[in-house]
């Protein structure tokens, strides 16, 4: 089984502030000024909703114990990114730059490009907590803070990919499905059933406990290693392909029926194939830190004013 779902979204969001609504503050109430420009609560609670609702389509469930706390994260995380929405709208008008200037919306179509279609970079827009005119802001301000970013040497860009060389290799993989049970003499059953000559993904559809199982057949796509528990990875990487499990593993949700269908050996970076490739990594890299250092001091510079309810945690 892969590691908990809910355990990596509130890793992802657990940097973000927690805050909650406060239910006095309605209509045209703020919730925070920045620089003496109002974010108004009508305006926040609707970005909750429509990135709280993508949450749940994905599968997300906000009516747990862990979900209220994810829910009460993301609220803060989205906050926090209308607050620096407002900042780079400031620098906007403050710099009178053009959001309109064709390498922004190069860059924004590139990045629609990237999504497949408007309607999933739409989403995740609102999934992020942005609107459109907000990222060409964005992408405004980062155009004009690190235009002056110099293209890095040869020696540079060879010293970023020692450093980075992991990102530049394939790492080794398996393709697998598997059958969950309760107990070991289920799996065992499954197992017989398997001997007999059942199909694999039709037994996951009917007799596997995981969530998404009669959907999905039991298939777990491809994984590294570290990605899986011990036990269940260790089965994994040892298994030949095209053959399933003949004894049960056991791991903490349970006992699986393991079925390889594809296992890729590791390749070390080539240098000399991906140097391009590093060359926009390191360039890229180096107007990321300018331009974070630029905005963590714009951020520390301003006046943020919270309304009761809606103040960050200490």
């Amino acid at each position: 089984m892969k590691k908990s779902r809910v355990g990596i979204i509130l890793g992802v969001i657990a940097l973000m502030i927690v805050t909650t609504g406060c239910s006095s503050l309605v209509g045209g109430k703020w919730a925070v000024k920045v620089n003496g420009d109002s974010i108004l609560v009508k305006d926040y609670d609707a970005r909750v909703a429509d990135a709280q609702k993508i949450y749940e389509n994905q599968g997300q469930k906000f009516d747990t114990d862990q979900g209220k706390q994810a829910l009460a994260q993301l609220k803060g995380q989205l906050l926090d990114r209308m607050i620096e929405g407002k900042l780079i709208a400031q620098e906007v008008k403050n710099q009178k730059l053009n959001p309109e200037d064709a390498k922004v919306t190069a860059q924004e179509d590139t990045i629609k490009k990237n999504f497949g279609d408007d309607a999933t970079f739409q989403d995740t827009l609102k999934q992020q907590g942005m609107t459109e005119p907000e990222l060409k802001n964005f992408l405004t301000v980062y155009e004009k803070v690190t235009s002056d970013v110099k293209v890095p040497s040869d020696s540079e860009v060879r010293a970023f990919f020692d450093k980075n060389v992991a990102n530049y290799s394939q790492s080794e993989s398996v393709t697998a499905r598997h059958i969950l049970l309760k107990t070991e003499d289920e799996a065992k059953a499954v197992i017989e059933q398997l001997k007999a000559g059942a199909d694999f993904v039709q037994l996951a559809k009917d007799k596997s406990i995981e969530p998404g199982a009669k959907e999905s057949g039991g298939d777990l796509g491809t994984f590294t290693k570290g990605k899986m528990v011990a036990e269940f990875e260790t089965a994994a990487f040892a298994q030949k392909v095209g053959t399933f499990s003949t004894t049960p593993v056991k791991t903490e949700f349970g006992y699986h029926v393991i079925l390889v269908e594809a296992h890729t050996a590791a390749v070390a970076a080539d240098y000399a194939k991906v140097k391009d490739q590093v060359a926009q990594d390191a360039l890229n890299q180096a107007k990321d830190t300018k331009f974070q250092t630029y905005f963590d001091d714009l951020r520390k510079k301003a006046k943020i004013e919270y309304a009761n309810g809606y103040q960050p945690a200490s």
